[in-house]
């Protein structure tokens, strides 16, 4: 693929090739975080069943995140081009930020809090690369167009399913439970919280 876009298909094509690249790389990234939330080394039990509730849901999406690729891979099929990929900086900036974190924080008590942070901010970012995707793929006209919506939209309805499991994660008791059994004062919970 050329490194510009003229047309909207040529755009089409780089925007798959960075969704191919987050796919990818996400299903090694999700089962590190997978296996980071379910580090148990927490004594409240009402803030281990809510990490087993995020490791359920980050766990699932792993499984979810191959059949995404090959989703993709039937995108690229139809448009007539080679899978190929393309970085996306936003996504290899959120990982690299997530594993300063590991390194930097070690209480295992405040790391779900921003492991569940970091899962909403890759599904908000999966959920607006595929919706620009479809949307460029619409702008092309003829059946290889709707082949590509096709296969896309499944996924994007996984990311929103999976962006609504997280969201109700961190708006609901769960999120309350980790902030109570986290060593926060009061001060610092308010930029914790996300009501």
């Amino acid at each position: 693929m050329s490194t510009t876009s003229t047309t909207p298909r040529d755009a089409l094509a780089t925007e798959l090739e960075r969704l191919y690249y987050i796919e990818r790389e996400l299903c090694d990234e999700l089962e590190t975080l997978a296996g980071d939330v379910s580090i148990d080394a927490v004594a409240d039990t009402r803030a281990t069943e809510c990490r087993e509730r995020l490791w359920e849901a980050v766990d699932e999406h792993c499984y979810e995140t191959q059949r995404h690729c090959e989703r993709i891979e039937r995108a690229f099929d139809a448009l007539g081009e080679e899978p190929d990929t393309r970085r996306a900086p936003e996504f290899d900036g959120l990982i690299a930020d997530k594993e300063a974190f590991n390194n930097v924080v070690l209480n295992d008590e405040l790391r779900p809090l921003y492991y569940l942070e970091t899962a909403l901010k890759l599904e908000a970012l999966e959920c607006t690369a595929y919706e620009t995707a479809m949307a460029l793929a619409s702008a092309i006209e003829g059946e290889d167009a709707d082949a590509v919506v096709d296969a896309l939209r499944p996924n994007y309805d996984d990311e929103r399913a999976m962006r609504a499991d997280l969201e109700s994660l961190s708006d609901g008791d769960a999120l309350e439970t980790l902030l109570a059994a986290s060593p926060v004062d009061d001060a610092s919970r308010g930029s914790l919280d996300r009501r």
